[in-house]
């Protein structure tokens, strides 16, 4: 289920996100008509393994995040076909959070898996750069779940979602994979990375008290800095760059007061540095080492670290003040929830504006 993330203020030391079940407008497109996701070429078809879309759904503007449904008027049979921005993690990481929610879906009342997640090649890509995985509902109208997430180029993802009350939990795999060669996939699709399940991570994260907001004109430079690095996304590539390798990320398994809803993911190795992702909606709070902040202490024969704090959404890029030390992902939920933002960085479009907001660093 897709959600729309609203971000409350509250008086408790836990702030919490909450999934605001607001029903997102429409798409104005024709039903008897493909329709053509404007950024990508992404063709959806007006049908899908035999079953009629029905409903499509726009969950931002200019086309950032749409989903598309298809099945039957009693909804035994339901295909939803997820389109997004990639603005942070990687697909292991969000197929690991799409997971977590089928898992834990009512209507299934628990669930087994039949096949587990296993990488494969998407049309139009050499590399095994999706992940798939299909399972048996416990109880409830379906006999069987399956789920696919892939990449379209470095700056989308695709996601598929299957269930069916008539179709065995050993047979969906092959109708999700019948499904996703349904789409209408764009002629020319830059190479991504393979991709490989997630794994939780070897060490578990420590902290070393609150961490504490860092002032002054260091930490002003270090979000402007911030906000231009963001703005500058999707730049295109030269033709003949090669294909960067994925970063390698693993699942942390701490517990999080607050946080049951979302997950916690690390660069593979890393003990300074994590992303909460939020849900399974492709957003996610970035925790890590403030680079800039780093470099110009070291001018100035200083050797202090601070860590940075980043809402990445798929149009804006929101930072927080630094902090002196690693905060704890509650304490990252409780500052996006509350504090002042430092910079919100504009990342889509051919106006990318970056607001910075001195203020909150005096």
């Amino acid at each position: 289920m897709r959600i729309i993330l609203a971000f409350l203020l509250a008086s408790s030391v836990t702030a919490t996100i909450a999934a605001a079940q607001t029903q997102p407008p429409p798409l104005a497109i024709a039903a008897d008509k493909p329709y053509r996701h404007e950024p990508t070429g992404l063709v959806i078809p007006t049908t899908l393994d035999g079953l009629k879309r029905f409903d499509a759904r726009a969950f931002a503007p200019d086309h950032l995040d749409e989903a598309f449904n298809f099945g039957t008027p009693d909804s035994s049979e339901d295909i939803t076909v997820f389109i997004f921005r990639n603005v942070t993690g990687s697909v292991p990481v969000w197929f690991d959070r799409t997971a977590r929610v089928v898992e834990h879906r009512a209507t299934y009342g628990g669930v087994t898996v039949a096949k587990p997640p296993v990488a494969f090649a998407p049309p139009g890509q050499s590399a095994a750069s999706g992940l798939i995985a299909s399972y048996r509902p416990a109880k409830g109208p379906y006999r069987s779940t399956a789920l696919a997430y892939l990449p379209l180029g470095p700056g989308w993802y695709v996601e598929l979602r299957y269930s069916s009350a008539t179709i065995g939990a050993d047979e969906i795999d092959a109708r999700l994979r019948g499904a996703i060669a349904g789409l209408g996939w764009p002629r020319k699709i830059t190479p991504q990375p393979a991709a490989v399940p997630i794994a939780d991570c070897a060490t578990a994260l420590t902290f070393s008290g609150k961490a504490n907001a860092v002032k002054g004109d260091n930490a002003l430079a270090s979000s402007l800095f911030a906000g231009l690095f963001a703005a500058s996304r999707d730049e295109k590539p030269r033709k003949d760059a090669p294909v960067e390798p994925a970063r390698a990320w693993c699942r942390d398994t701490g517990h999080y007061a607050g946080l049951e809803q979302h997950g916690v993911y690390r660069p593979v190795g890393s003990t300074d540095s994590y992303l909460i992702a939020l849900n399974d909606a492709g957003r996610g709070i970035w925790v890590g080492p403030d680079s800039l902040a780093a470099l110009l202490a070291s001018d100035k024969g200083a050797n202090a670290a601070t860590w940075t704090i980043a809402l990445d959404d798929v149009a804006i890029v929101t930072a927080y003040p630094a902090r002196d030390r690693l905060p704890s992902p509650e304490q990252a939920v409780e500052i996006v929830g509350h504090e002042p933002y430092a910079s919100k960085t504009g990342t889509w479009g051919k106006k990318r504006e970056v607001q910075v907001n001195s203020d909150s660093m005096k």
